[in-house]
């Protein structure tokens, strides 16, 4: 049977593996699932487990599901691919983070893990400055159409400062705040996980952001024109708020039908969550699914030798 932590770093492995995503120790010991534990102690579990590799394979630097070291090669394809997306989309991402009131861009999803697939897209969680969450959306949208990125680049959470802290507090939810990579405002990050606890529970190892080398360099001359038209807007931004928020919404409710998951969309003045397409649900599932094989696996492989005893 195995112990609390070998079970977390099977946890840990497998739930990445879901998104085809083998772990470096670095990244297996933050993403240890309600563990604490040090980086040398989580090695030396492993190595010392009997159960574990059946299970869990460490080669190459990578922790990944036995049998699959196939996802090692996969990982360096999509972050290839990753790489050359996020460069090839740089002026797009700067201008997004110089839109007025602004406070923090982040990657999420994939490819803020440099995890895209081919057909994967941009998706973008930003924070803004007060109650301009519609304003800011409805500005990145016109902007990705007029540069002819709208079905590449995503922006579905956006959230005001004011209300930084989220309605699910799950594995799934947690998972996704603890891999956002701010593109700019990196200053807000851990504001932004100290106002939802829930992270630092299901992730006890995660340790505070280091500057990322993903963050974006913004012009002085970007950043002062940026603060001008915040200076600018002020007096009718209340206004173009309202206007913002009735005409997305009506355009939303049309499209409300096609909607996958309609339960992960929040339309309300500072928290604009747009997971039409959520995949939170059945991630979830194949998680404990795959748990539940992992753990007979262990058992199997454990029975013979206790057999011969």
């Amino acid at each position: 049977m195995l112990s609390q932590a070998e079970y977390a770093i099977a946890q840990s492995v497998i739930y990445s593996a879901l998104f085809d995503y083998p772990l470096t120790l670095d990244q297996l010991h933050e993403s240890l699932i309600e563990t604490l534990l040090t980086r040398d102690e989580t090695l030396a579990i492993y190595e010392a487990s009997t159960e574990l590799p059946a299970i869990v394979d460490y080669r190459d630097g990578f922790f990944f599901p036995a049998g699959r070291r196939d996802l090692v090669d996969e990982r360096r394809r999509r972050e290839a691919r990753s790489r050359q997306f996020l460069a090839s989309h740089a002026r797009l991402l700067r201008a997004i983070c110089l839109l007025p009131f602004t406070r923090m861009v982040a990657l999420s999803g994939s490819i803020a893990h440099l995890n895209l697939e081919a057909d994967g897209d941009l998706d973008l969680f930003i924070v803004v400055r007060g109650r301009y969450v519609w304003t800011v959306t409805v500005a990145a949208i016109v902007l990705t159409k007029l540069v002819g990125a709208r079905r590449i680049v995503c922006a579905n959470f956006v959230l005001s400062d004011s209300r930084l802290d989220l309605d699910e507090q799950d594995l799934f939810t947690a998972n996704q705040v603890l891999h956002l990579k701010p593109l700019a405002g990196e200053d807000l990050y851990e504001e932004f996980v100290g106002a939802n606890p829930f992270v630092r529970r299901f992730y006890p190892n995660a340790r505070r952001r280091r500057r990322d080398e993903l963050v974006l360099k913004t012009s002085r001359v970007g950043r002062a024109i940026k603060r001008a038209c915040e200076i600018v807007l002020a007096l009718p931004a209340p206004a173009i708020e309202g206007i913002c928020r009735r005409a997305y919404t009506w355009h939303l409710r049309r499209r409300a039908p096609g909607w996958k998951s309609p339960d992960q969309v929040r339309l309300r003045a500072d928290y604009l969550k747009l997971h039409t397409q959520s995949h939170r649900r059945s991630v979830l599932y194949r998680f404990e699914r795959a748990m539940r094989d992992a753990l007979h696996r262990a058992a199997d492989a454990v029975a013979p030798r206790a057999a011969g005893m």
